[in-house]
């Protein structure tokens, strides 16, 4: 771990852009454990994330996205050694961050915008807060993830690791929902859909349950 410690430190990092959109630059070399590096991230005020990092446990530099309750690597940027990692970064960080973060809806694929979840007037079903939670992803500016899954809504408790996370899932053509309890997953069946539809009936009778029961 120390001889990569040690190469990050001596990167060069002048060529990265201190903001893109509402995202800005935090240069931050330190290691988060004993097995996890942090070289750089680009946050918002939402403390969304755009992370790169070194994994010791893997033995891969990556890249994670994280926002509230939620955090996945984007495989696109998985490499072994740090130059080609450096290389993929400076070719495609710019266009990463813009496509999840700042005009998501541009790489939304074929069947995201056939289930018309870019057009969906969610405001009804998905109200801005919750007893105490906040709406912070929306389907508006859903999170693509792996496996077919988009995260097109999370709710969240200032300060704690506690809410619900909702996804779509492309390839099952279906919703569904799961709880984090101070950062503990859990499953919840209450908010199954496979329509819209069906879905804002299952957030109108059973999301607020849900989150009170946490």
């Amino acid at each position: 771990m120390e001889a990569i410690i040690q190469e990050c430190e001596e990167l060069d990092l002048s060529w990265l852009e201190p903001n893109l959109g509402d995202f800005h630059l935090v240069v931050e070399q330190k290691a988060l454990s004993s097995t996890v590096y942090s070289l750089f991230y680009y946050t918002n005020d939402a403390n969304w994330r755009w992370w790169v990092l070194y994994d010791k446990e893997v033995k891969d530099y990556m890249v994670r996205i994280t926002v509230p309750l939620v955090d996945f690597v984007d495989i696109a940027f998985i490499r072994e050694s740090l130059e080609p990692f450096i290389d993929n970064l400076k070719a495609n960080y710019k266009a990463s961050i813009t496509k999840r973060f700042l005009e998501p809806q541009e790489d939304f694929v074929y069947e995201y915008k056939k289930k018309d979840l870019p057009q969906w007037d969610y405001t009804k079903a998905l109200p801005e807060t919750i007893n105490g939670y906040r709406l912070d992803v929306t389907p508006h500016s859903a999170l693509d993830m792996i496996n077919g899954s988009y995260i097109i809504g999370t709710y969240v408790k200032e300060g704690e690791e506690t809410g619900v996370v909702l996804f779509y899932n492309t390839f099952r053509d279906e919703f569904f929902g799961e709880t984090r309890t101070k950062g503990y997953p859990g499953i919840t069946h209450e908010l199954d859909a496979t329509t819209i539809d069906k879905f804002e009936q299952a957030l109108t009778h059973h999301l607020q349950e849900v989150l009170l029961s946490l």
